[in-house]
């Protein structure tokens, strides 16, 4: 497949073609019996599909694509680049290839760099691209656990996404049921690497994770637009401890956010309640996953709507927050009739925090749609009880 996305009339073919439905192409075969039109729909299906994903393997022309699967788990360029922050050194492995995004970036920081599939074609297609931007990688094709046993070479670090997926296509979350499986190969692993780093799905069990895996130092829950992508375990050779864990939110659009503390110092801390003042502060994803609910409160000395209710409110706006920032208007019990009063349009942006409803629902019994630039926030406090809060952006 390799040498025949290569070739120049087919690469051109795509460029006039990158707009085109990749379906309809397929029906056309017919027409153009000298092209591969099955590898040419595929790949302008893929560079259709990650054009935001990964916007400068996209403005390259010659680069090939991995098949579909491989893409749907491969990091985006602004992750794969949050990681290359934080290690380099004399020996890099990834232990599974996929995509090579990761690799891609990461490579730099590393004098030598090995990529191991199973996949021949992958592994193919990432010489191919590697070789296009001067990499210098080393590409086996070879599982994960047999690499490890044969090798008799030890690394700087090791970096490992396991497959989340059965044969069945369904989509797995913990670490022992997705393929290298960490937890059976753990030992495995800290003994031909330094440290080992691990990306898991964001669904994952952060605090069970750090039990299977106590030589844990570090956890980066990460985000990009609020939006959580992955967790990040890093694991180091004889630490014993208490692992370090960060929120980031991450962007293209603005500074990054980053909140670092311990389960310890979470267990230990608490945040006191109190009713709807004049702000609202909402934290962003990340720190919700990562499981900040008091410390984030102390930090910017606010208090909390209820024990239950993720939300937070202060007199005075603390601008610095992580996370969204509500001015409040009004606060009053969510019924039909004081709803359609305030909004007889049926426009405003709903938010559903430690309710019994969720926004959809919310949405249908109340006859409202998401738009314009007011929120109303369903949620319950402990000095109110349930409660409807009027606000905008601060």
């Amino acid at each position: 497949m390799v040498t025949q996305l290569t070739n120049p009339e087919v690469i051109q073919f795509i460029q006039d073609h990158i707009n085109d439905d990749p379906n309809d192409l397929m029906l056309k075969a017919d027409r153009y019996p000298d092209l591969p039109i099955r590898e040419i729909a595929a790949q302008i299906a893929s560079r259709q599909k990650v054009k935001n994903k990964l916007p400068e393997w996209v403005s390259n022309q010659e680069i090939i694509f991995p098949p579909k699967g491989n893409l749907e788990q491969a990091s985006s360029e602004i992750t794969a680049k949050f990681k290359a922050r934080w290690k380099g050194g004399h020996t890099f492995l990834d232990l599974t290839g996929g995509s090579g995004v990761d690799l891609f970036y990461i490579s730099d920081r590393f004098d030598l760099s090995t990529y191991v599939e199973t996949n021949p074609e992958l592994c193919a297609i990432i010489e191919h691209n590697f070789e296009l931007f001067r990499k210098q990688v080393s590409v086996i094709n070879i599982d994960a656990e047999s690499f490890l046993k044969e090798t008799d070479r030890h690394f700087d670090v090791i970096y490992v996404d396991p497959s989340r997926r059965d044969m069945n296509a369904r989509r797995l979350y913990a670490l022992e049921d997705c393929a290298p499986n960490i937890i059976e190969l753990h030992e495995l692993l800290i003994s031909k690497g330094e440290e080992i780093v691990i990306k898991a799905s964001p669904m994952l069990d952060i605090k069970k994770t750090l039990k299977d895996l106590s030589d844990t130092y570090r956890v980066q829950v990460l985000a990009v637009d609020n939006e959580v992508k992955e967790i990040l375990f890093y694991l180091g050779r004889g630490f014993e401890g208490e692992a370090e864990i960060q929120a980031w939110n991450i962007s293209d659009k603005r500074e990054d956010q980053e909140f670092s503390f311990s389960y310890s110092e979470e267990l230990e801390a608490f945040c006191e309640i109190s009713k709807p003042r004049n702000y609202i502060y909402d934290p962003n994803a990340a720190i919700r996953k990562a499981g900040a609910f008091h410390l984030i409160g102390l930090e910017f000395d606010l208090n909390k709507l209820h024990s239950h209710t993720h939300l937070y409110t202060s007199d005075d706006m603390k601008k610095d927050f992580p996370g969204r920032i509500f001015k409040v208007n009004e606060i009053f019990k969510p019924n039909k009739k004081e709803i359609k009063k305030r909004y007889p349009n049926g426009w405003v942006n709903l938010i559903a925090k430690n309710y019994p409803m969720k926004t959809n629902e919310l949405k249908n019994k109340f006859k409202l749609k998401d738009g314009g630039e007011n929120f109303l926030i369903f949620t319950e406090t402990a000095a109110q009880g349930k409660v409807a809060i009027a606000c905008e952006p601060a």
